[in-house]
C-alpha cells in the first residue's frame, strides 16, 4: 500500500497497526447499531443489548454480561430489542438475526468466496448498506481489500486522493458533507482498491 509519500509517512507513524478479526455475529450486530450515530451511543446500545439478552457473569465481585447470542435476538420481540435504545435499528437487528439463524448467510461460506460475492450476499440483508457491509468484511471476514467510506474517510479522500477517483462526471465527484450515493460509494471504493491493492483496508485504517 506504500504507493505515495503520504502513505509512506503514515505507515512509519502507525507501524505495527493491526486489523481486528472480530467474531462475525458480534461484528454484524455492532455495525448495524453503528448506523448514523457515534461511538458513545453505539457502546450504550451494545451494553443494553448485552444486559437484556446476554448471560450474567460474576468475576471478582463484578457483574458482566456476555454479548447476546444470535438465537436470543432472533427469538426476541422487536419491542424488547427497541427497549435497548436502538431505535429504528431494531428492525435491522431482527433481520440480521433471522438471516443467520435461517442460514441465509453462512460466515464460513462468505470467508471463502471473493470480496465481491461476499459483499453481494451481505447487501441482500435489510439494514446493511455499502459501508456496513465493507466494515463487516474487513473486520471479521478477512477481506482485507474492503475499503469502508464514512464521512471522515470521505473528507480525507477529498483532501489527499482526489486525483485517484476524480473525473469530469459531476455524479462521481465526492461531496464529503452530503453523503454518497450508492453509485458514488461503489465507484470511489473500487478506485481506492485499484490504487492500494489487496491490502486496501490497511490504507483505509
Amino acid at each position: 500500500i506504500s504507493t505515495d509519500a503520504l502513505m509512506e509517512k503514515t505507515i512509519r507513524k502507525g507501524y505495527g497497526l493491526r486489523i481486528m478479526r472480530q467474531e462475525p455475529c458480534q461484528c454484524i450486530v455492532s455495525f448495524v447499531c453503528s448506523s448514523n450515530t457515534n461511538i458513545v451511543m453505539i457502546r450504550k446500545m451494545l451494553r443494553n443489548l448485552s444486559k437484556k439478552f446476554g448471560r450474567k457473569l460474576n468475576l471478582d465481585g463484578r457483574n458482566f454480561f456476555t454479548f447476546p447470542s444470535i438465537k436470543s435476538l432472533d427469538k426476541a420481540d422487536i419491542n424488547e430489542i427497541r427497549s435497548c435504545g436502538v431505535g429504528y435499528r431494531a428492525k435491522a437487528i431482527k433481520a440480521v438475526a433471522k438471516s443467520i439463524v435461517e442460514h441465509e448467510i453462512e460466515f464460513s461460506v462468505l470467508s471463502n468466496v471473493s470480496y465481491y460475492e461476499a459483499k453481494s450476499a451481505l447487501l441482500k440483508i435489510y439494514g446493511i448498506g455499502n459501508k456496513i457491509a465493507d466494515c463487516i468484511l474487513l473486520f471479521s471476514l478477512d477481506k482485507l481489500e474492503a475499503f469502508p467510506i464514512d464521512i471522515w474517510i470521505a473528507r480525507a479522500l477529498e483532501r489527499h486522493y482526489k486525483q485517484v477517483y476524480c473525473t469530469n462526471d459531476s455524479s462521481i465527484n465526492l461531496q464529503p458533507d452530503r453523503g454518497l450515493s450508492q453509485f458514488q460509494y461503489q465507484y470511489i471504493s473500487e478506485k481506492m482498491r485499484q490504487y492500494f491493492g489487496k491490502y486496501s483496508g490497511y490504507a483505509q485504517q
